[in-house]
């Protein structure tokens, strides 16, 4: 007995302490956090004005700061060794341990100074054609808009001079990401970073190929009618783009001013009942080595966004998509600021597609644009037709990433035309274009979010649909904020999707809507009758 009453008075003083020991644990958690939410917020304002323009910045000294935060071993070793009761506390400590090890391979020294040779690069890249040099965005739009054939192939072949000037830096990058990723897990960096992105391997390779060869019918019809309507005998890597434009061209230039871009912007959220002057966003149009971007500086209370200067209906495209970020990282509304920031990326991307989508609803086609029944007709059409090419090349981009990390020696530009031709059905004339995108260097990994993000914003409009029907109003933007506008990372992607739509995560949807491509394929509209 004397033994037992003890040992109980030993556990007596023992538990207070180890639920101290937990509850320290735990202040220090909530303590880096903030430390490290303000670290981010002058990363993205550094980010932020290197993509301005400011050629002396740089944000390595800030990364360097973050890699030492989050970097404390003891810390992490008592982190990883708490008992934690509060689920909360176990998510958040999943998701600290799981940042520690992105930081430490993707903030190295190394490999910071290489990516920001590659940035440095793309940000005063100027592509010569002909006698001229153009701006990543013009040469974007001479591919897209130019009606001289010859013109748009010397663009479309211009795009490898960055790869002339990029592709060994980006190589380089995905040995050194792959050195450190077996250094600090088991796996490739490939692999590590799509998990950490709420996304499984084999998962995405099977909703890749679902979409592929659930719509291959409809995309061959599509190759035949641009073979159709352009009158070529085969078409190009350089018709395939433009081909989309030129359904739109006679009213495109006139109805999408890039001017009126911001204000239209925020029409559109107005119906929804977003303020965008009350939430903490703004916006600038420059020249970017990238499409545009959302700079989540400050959750809640700092989003800026930055469009490039495309035309036409690419531009409100980007810009619409590029808002549709700035909404979630408005409206967050998690308790910390990992729970805040390390949200599934494809869910991200796909509430910002959710806002990129309604420029292809006819009814804010016509109440925005001024268009006509027709018109808006053309445009939702078109979209269809565009958004199954623009699927299957960004899943060929992926798949080529996914590829060159697990072999990066290979030869990349074979390797790149290889997959592109099987997905799009064009002969890439053995050019090194593949460096053109700009993601393989800064954002590796991220491509497949974006078909991904296609898929949830396709399932979450499904369902404000039924729940609200085709006119979206305040209601539905009340539903949208609630159920994901302001949703982190506390729940996986597929708690998420369950939550808001009543089921996990699904192609189905995005299949369905590229289904409907049939019905343009038998359109006897042409381009000459446009």
């Amino acid at each position: 007995m004397k033994v037992w009453g003890a040992l109980l008075i030993s556990l007596a003083f023992v538990c207070p302490r180890a639920v101290e020991a937990q509850h320290s644990i735990a202040r220090k958690l909530d303590a880096t956090e903030r430390h490290l939410e303000d670290l981010y917020a002058g990363y993205w304002r550094t980010e932020y004005r290197i993509a301005l323009g400011d050629e002396h910045l740089s944000s390595r000294p800030v990364q360097e700061s973050i890699r030492a935060v989050i970097s404390d071993e003891k810390f992490l070793h008592d982190l990883k060794s708490a008992h934690f009761r509060d689920p909360l506390l176990r998510r958040r400590r999943a998701l600290f341990l799981e940042e520690a090890t992105y930081t430490k391979i993707t903030n190295d020294p190394n490999l910071t100074a290489i990516v920001e040779d590659i940035t440095r690069e793309e940000n005063t890249m100027r592509y010569k054609v002909g006698a001229r040099k153009l701006t990543r965005a013009e040469l974007t739009n001479a591919v897209a808009h130019s009606p001289d054939r010859q013109h748009r192939r010397q663009a479309w072949e211009a795009r490898a001079q960055i790869t002339a000037a990029n592709g060994e830096r980006i190589r380089q990058a995905m040995k050194l990401r792959n050195e450190l990723a077996s250094h600090y897990t088991d796996e490739l960096f490939s692999t590590f970073m799509l998990r950490r992105k709420g996304v499984e391997t084999q998962k995405l390779f099977e909703w890749f190929e679902q979409i592929r060869s659930q719509t291959e019918p409809e995309y061959q019809g599509l190759l035949e009618r641009m073979r159709r309507e352009l009158h070529v005998d085969k078409v190009e890597p350089w018709d395939l783009e433009f081909y989309f434009s030129a359904l739109t061209n006679d009213f495109e230039q006139e109805r999408f001013v890039p001017e009126e871009g911001w204000a239209k912007v925020k029409q559109l959220g107005g119906r929804l009942g977003y303020d965008l002057d009350k939430l903490p966003t703004e916006m600038q149009v420059v020249d970017l080595s990238f499409a545009g971007a959302a700079y989540p500086i400050l959750y809640g209370k700092e989003v800026k966004i930055l469009a490039n200067r495309y035309s036409g209906m690419f531009f409100f495209d980007r810009l619409f998509h590029a808002t549709g970020h700035a909404l979630h990282y408005s409206m967050m509304n998690e308790p910390s600021f990992l729970l805040r920031a390390n949200y599934a990326e494809p869910f991200d991307e796909g509430l910002a597609q959710v806002m990129a989508l309604m420029l292809y609803r006819p009814e804010v086609d016509r109440e925005l644009f001024g268009l006509t029944l027709e018109q808006a007709r053309i445009v939702a059409e078109t979209h269809e037709l565009k958004e199954m090419f623009e699927l299957r090349n960004t899943m060929a981009d992926s798949l080529f990433e996914f590829e060159a990390y697990a072999e990066p020696d290979q030869d990349l530009t074979a390797l790149y035309n290889r997959i592109h031709s099987k997905y799009l059905g064009a002969d890439m004339h053995g050019a090194a274009v593949w460096a053109y995108n700009p993601m393989y260097g800064s954002d590796p990994i991220y491509l497949q979010s974006y078909v991904v993000g296609e898929m949830v914003a396709r399932q979450i409009s499904h369902k404000v649909d039924q729940k609200f029907g085709t006119r979206w109003n305040r209601e539905a933007g009340t539903y949208l904020r609630a159920r994901f506008y302001s949703r982190g990372a506390e729940q996986t992607l597929d708690g998420i999707m369950q939550n808001g739509t009543g089921e996990p995560l699904t192609s189905r949807y995005l299949v369905e809507h590229l289904h409907a491509a049939r019905s343009a394929q038998a359109s006897d509209s042409s381009l000459t009758s446009r």
